[in-house]
């Protein structure tokens, strides 16, 4: 389910994929996950190492040098003016949407919306690195492996992206690190701030208008946990209909969080 969106990027297979939003079955945020959490085949892993920016980008550019993010203006224009030599420009666009809405899921819940911004502009700062490059610097960091990331190295591209932000950007705040690491699987006991970016990254507004979407986004407004929860199923389910792997962290994180959503008083109805 999570991570690559075939309506925002020629990453995976090539343009036979290609589909509009409206016309999809499963919702968007099922398949973003989906390409993200099962091993891919050489030729699909060789094809994303070579895949460059389209021509064209998929949606219309916003003004991202003129925006209300928190975010000091100098630390934003070299984020973006970084990201816009590494990544194509639709993948940009999703970032940029991704960056207002963790802001947006922030402020609704309390939360650091400086932080937000930042995990959130650089949640994909790997997301084009080659996978050689990927195992070889999350080998040198001492980052555990687990045998579905080996048989698939783009997905450590979150947590090579967190050392991107460390080094690249002088990034040393650990909450905003460990959002940027968790923002394809989640983790844990992972904090508010990861659940936001999480979040975020699945339902911001490109994804689509799918019924799941739009259900999850309402929930994602109410109830952090509960949100999370739910589209860790919706990745799930995608992925068992399709007999693929699963990242055992993902499982991991629908666990905990449905078991905080449980705890949580409900409201009481009135009959």
């Amino acid at each position: 389910m999570r991570e690559s969106d075939k309506n925002l990027d020629h990453d995976t297979t090539g343009a036979s994929h290609l589909k509009p939003a409206q016309a999809r079955v499963l919702s968007t945020a099922a398949e973003k996950t989906y390409h993200a959490t099962v091993s891919q085949s050489p030729n699909d892993a060789q094809l994303q190492a070579n895949s460059r920016a389209p021509e064209e980008p998929l949606f219309q550019r916003p003004a991202i040098h003129t925006t209300n993010s928190p975010m000091s203006v100098e630390l934003r224009d070299r984020v973006i003016q970084w990201l816009e030599k590494q990544v194509p420009a639709s993948r940009l666009q999703h970032i940029l949407r991704v960056e207002q809405l963790s802001v947006e899921l922030a402020q609704r819940h309390h939360i650091d919306p400086t932080q937000a911004a930042q995990a959130g502009l650089m949640h994909d700062l790997a997301k084009f690195f080659k996978p050689q490059r990927l195992l070889q610097m999350a080998e040198a960091e001492g980052i555990p492996l687990d045998p579905v990331d080996v048989a698939n190295p783009h997905l450590l591209h979150a947590s090579v992206g967190a050392i991107v932000a460390r080094d690249e950007f002088g990034i040393h705040d650990e909450a905003v690190l460990d959002a940027i690491r968790h923002h394809t699987l989640g983790c844990p006991g992972m904090s508010g701030l990861s659940c936001v970016v999480f979040l975020a990254d699945s339902l911001e507004p490109g994804r689509g208008d799918t019924p799941e979407l739009v259900a999850l986004r309402q929930s994602s407004h109410q109830d952090l946990y509960r949100a999370v929860w739910l589209t860790c199923d919706e990745s799930l389910r995608y992925l068992l209909s399709r007999s693929q792997q699963i990242h055992p962290r993902m499982v991991l994180t629908r666990n905990w969080a449905l078991a905080l959503a449980y705890k949580k008083p409900q409201p009481s109805r009135t009959h």
